[in-house]
């Protein structure tokens, strides 16, 4: 197996290991990957710097989905239709990645460059938010930016109320998932509930 398939091997066993798992060590790593620990840090320098990797990985799937799949696409559906799509997406995607997300918003591991990563890729002016903020406008009716930026700080902060809930089950007790998150006819009221609040 060449250098490149070992570390592609690394960043996908790891992208499956923080799916499910609040909290995850480079043996857990190592393990699932059939290599020992020494070549986690022999390819990725460190734990913290192969978790970096990962979660650009997931959070750049993420953002390609939204816009590929609703922002961009022209299928009939109204402005209002695409943004419960995308919120729909996003709170499967939060409850799927529940571990992955916890390092990202919580954990104490990679906490400066985590808060940076986060502010990059969903609060800096880039192309990802100026399409967010353009949906939004055009599904809202918006034109000041202060009120755009109001709406879409509390629809980002809706979608963090249960990803919270969960990180601390997590914590508590392992992969335990709250079933109501999981319900479907919960997940459109509570997406509903959201769209009006917004």
């Amino acid at each position: 197996m060449s250098s490149q398939e070992i570390k592609r091997k690394l960043i996908e066993n790891t992208k499956i290991l923080i799916q499910k798992h609040a909290t995850v060590t480079i043996k857990d790593i190592a393990d699932a990957s059939y290599v020992n620990i020494a070549a986690v840090n022999y390819h990725f320098g460190s734990k913290e710097k192969l978790m970096k990797i990962v979660i650009e990985e997931v959070l750049g799937e993420l953002k390609r989905f939204v816009t590929e799949q609703v922002i961009n696409v022209h299928d009939g559906k109204t402005t209002e239709e695409k943004l419960e799509k995308m919120m729909n997406y996003i709170y499967n995607f939060s409850l799927e990645n529940v571990g992955l997300l916890n390092y990202l918003f919580l954990s104490s591991e990679i906490q400066s460059e985590s808060s940076s990563m986060l502010i990059d890729n969903f609060f800096a002016d880039n192309e990802f938010t100026q399409l967010v903020y353009k949906s939004l406008a055009e599904a809202m009716n918006i034109h000041n930016q202060k009120e755009l930026f109001a709406k879409y700080i509390l629809l980002f902060s809706s979608f963090c109320i249960p990803l919270f809930i969960q990180i601390s089950q997590m914590k508590l007790h392992g992969s335990m998932k709250i079933e109501m998150f999981m319900d479907p006819e919960f997940r459109q009221y509570y997406i509903k509930s959201i769209m009006k609040m917004a």
